[in-house]
């Protein structure tokens, strides 16, 4: 695909996310006003998506998108309230979208129609929508203003008035007078205010008082009760407010018909309505978007100013006056200035694996409605960041996965029971960061994979040597070559296999790996380990052996010093425990010290029952400190190091807890069978 459209994928990118986020907020209670504007901020964002597809030339995606803006127009017009089972199909539905995106952006060719899954549903909703004969009502009448202004009101101001009406909310008029010069900004400032107290449903001119000159506005505001003295009006602008419609004056008959489906209006306090309304405004701030390789000219270039400051501060040192600390403290705020436009840098790339989980989310309730199948859904470490490149490649490749897990490794209920499981299958999606890698795990309490199928049908595409012992490992690997499927048919959701060499494919090309295993009638596990790229670190900074090492400080229990002298096989006593200490140079095949003063105890993160610590021998202990890690190619396999950071000294290796924590009980292991 051309790459001049990056910006535009970006765009698209950025519209769904604003979307999904939208679609969150309805899950909730929410006062009418913020359901209102968040509805009227999705049709906003399917007419944009609508319109750039057309554009682009694609007409089925112009089309879905078009439905998809029909069924929001409803909504905001009050003829489809806001349900569970409403914003599930509105989900699936932007979601669809979305996978139809991403497959264009791959340059696969359009579907006919990229709602299929959705057409009963959608249907559904659009018959519900559609008003019964006779049944049409306008109570635009009821509002106390001249009928020639009450024409100036469109379509959708009458269809809300009467929604509101027909709910119980008073409508009322604002009246004010502003400046030539400042009317503009004036009005956005009231029309702000205003939305803060409840829905704005119209602007309209007004004539303006013979005293006076200006331009003046009604603001027509649905509301619980407007106090003047809350408006931010400056000296000489309110002309006035006024009570335009009382709902008490809705005809008898009219609000019996509406309360067959209530529309529930809370009346919080105006605190209570401020932070609803703060929050969507957070969601206008403006989006740059820049080209990648000016971001990594950017930080080339800052690396090259790092290297610049170790120099000067080196040089520093050495001619540093003992009666003057200025030069070295300001040294220091060159350097946290430095690391603090970095993580910037760095934070412009990232993005949190909440928004991975946040369109796993209505896939499934998807898939668990159309297969019958209950699904219990949980996620884990949605707060973890990684790269928006990474994670845009990681979608498609997941949410495959996801399917498999649903379609074919849930039993049905039924079958569920009769194995003596609870009728509701789990699926357990978990993010987590080990040492180098960014891990990603899929668990579910499925059937497994079939693993003597998948023998069978191994040798069947010669794959397998018949006579030879095939291991688990072996057989759930066959599940990831090129064309494999145990399936006689294909599903028209996923099939166990299918795809599964592309899901590797992807992955690899990142640099992961694909990890499969299962357990008959228990469940399956796919995780996958990507190699982490960049990162800001807390570590503890030590020496050893001459050599800078920084150590995460989430593994990090405690340090310690003292004038006794350590070496690698002792026991050294810890707040009343005795540890076995190993000096971090063995654990790394370096020239042992004849002793060390200094050691950290780390304990291996994650540990099931009891977690595993050691004491960690080292020279000297520096301090502690951000670093901004970069994992090396160099380094893809060097045992216990997973990445490197530039300092004055010159490069600080970046330890793996997990990893040394393995190799130092391997060398301690090692000391005692030659004891």
């Amino acid at each position: 695909m051309d790459q001049s459209l990056d910006d535009v994928w970006a765009e698209f990118e950025d519209l769904f996310g604003q979307a999904r986020q939208t679609l969150a907020t309805l899950k909730e209670p929410q006062p009418a006003h913020v359901v209102q504007a968040s509805v009227n901020s999705l049709f906003r964002t399917t007419h944009t998506l609508k319109g750039m597809a057309g554009m682009l030339g694609f007409p089925s995606f112009s089309k879905a998108a078009h439905r998809m803006e029909d069924i929001f127009d409803l909504m905001r017009k009050g003829r489809l309230r806001s349900t569970d089972s409403l914003v599930e199909t509105l989900e699936a539905g932007i979601l669809a979208l979305e996978s139809g995106v991403a497959g264009l952006r791959r340059g696969r060719s359009e579907p006919e129609d990229y709602l299929q899954s959705l057409r009963r549903q959608l249907g559904e909703l659009e018959a519900l929508a559609r008003p019964a004969e006779g049944a049409s009502q306008d109570l635009t009448s009821l509002i106390d203003l001249p009928p020639e202004v009450l024409k100036a009101l469109s379509e959708y101001e009458h269809t809300r008035v009467t929604a509101l009406l027909m709910s119980g909310m008073p409508i009322h008029g604002v009246k004010v007078c502003l400046d030539f010069a400042t009317f503009d900004e004036r009005l956005r400032v009231f029309s702000e205010a205003l939305g803060s107290f409840g829905e704005l449903i119209s602007t309209l001119p007004w004539d303006v008082p013979g005293d006076r000159e200006g331009l003046a506005f009604l603001l027509m505001t649905a509301c619980p009760v407007l106090d003047p003295a809350q408006l931010p009006a400056l000296e000489g602008e309110l002309l006035g407010t006024d009570l335009l419609a009382d709902p008490a004056r809705v005809p008898t008959s009219l609000r019996d018909e509406g309360q067959a489906q209530p529309v529930e209006v809370p009346t919080p306090e105006p605190q209570a309505v401020v932070a609803p309304v703060a929050s969507s405004q957070a969601q206008e701030v403006e989006i740059l978007r820049l080209p990648a390789h000016r971001v990594e000219a950017l930080e080339a270039r800052l690396m090259a100013v790092g290297q610049l400051r170790d120099e000067a501060s080196l040089l520093l040192r050495r001619t540093h006056q003992a009666h003057d600390d200025r030069p070295m403290a300001l040294m220091g705020h060159i350097e946290d200035g430095l690391l603090d436009v970095q993580k910037s840098l760095l934070q412009m790339r990232m993005v949190k694996v909440e928004s991975l989980f946040s369109r796993i989310e209505p896939m499934v309730k998807s898939l668990s409605r159309d297969t019958g199948k209950p699904v219990k859904l949980t996620f884990q470490g949605g707060d973890l960041e990684l790269e928006r490149s990474i994670l845009g490649k990681l979608t498609e490749p997941f949410l495959h996965m996801v399917r498999n897990a649903v379609d074919h490794g849930l039993e049905t209920p039924s079958e569920r029971a009769a194995l003596g499981k609870s009728e509701t299958g789990s699926l357990r999606i978990s993010a987590a960061q080990r040492g180098r890698n960014l891990r990603f795990d899929i668990r579910d309490d499925g059937r497994g994979f079939n693993l003597e199928r998948i023998e069978i049908r191994g040798l069947e595409l010669g794959l397998l040597k018949a006579g030879e012992v095939h291991t688990p490992e072996r057989l759930h690997r066959l599940t990831l070559e090129p064309g494999f499927s145990t399936q006689d048919t294909a599903s028209q959701l996923s099939g166990r296999g299918v795809g599964m060499d592309v899901v590797r494919a992807e992955i690899e090309a990142l640099g992961g790996e694909v990890h499969l295993s299962s357990e008959a009638r228990r469940g399956s596990l796919i995780r996958l380990s990507l190699p982490l790229s960049r990162a800001v670190v807390s570590c503890l900074k030590v020496r050893s052996a001459g050599q800078g090492f920084g150590i995460p400080l989430g593994s990090v229990v405690r340090v310690q010093a003292g004038r006794a002298v350590c070496r690698g096989g002792d026991q050294v006593l810890v707040l009343g425990r005795s540890l076995p200490l190993e000096s971090l140079q063995a654990c790394l095949g370096l020239p042992e010290p004849d002793g060390q003063r200094a050691f950290v105890v780390l304990s291996q993160q994650g540990a099931a029952a009891r977690s595993v610590e050691v004491a960690l021998g080292v020279d000297e202990i520096v301090g502690r400190g951000e670093v901004l890690l970069r994992s090396l190619p160099e380094l893809a396999h060097a045992a216990g190091i997973m990445g490197g950071s530039l300092q004055e000294e010159g490069i600080l290796w970046v330890l793996d807890p997990d990893a040394i924590l393995g190799l130092a009980m391997d060398s301690l292991m090692r000391r005692v069978a030659r004891v």
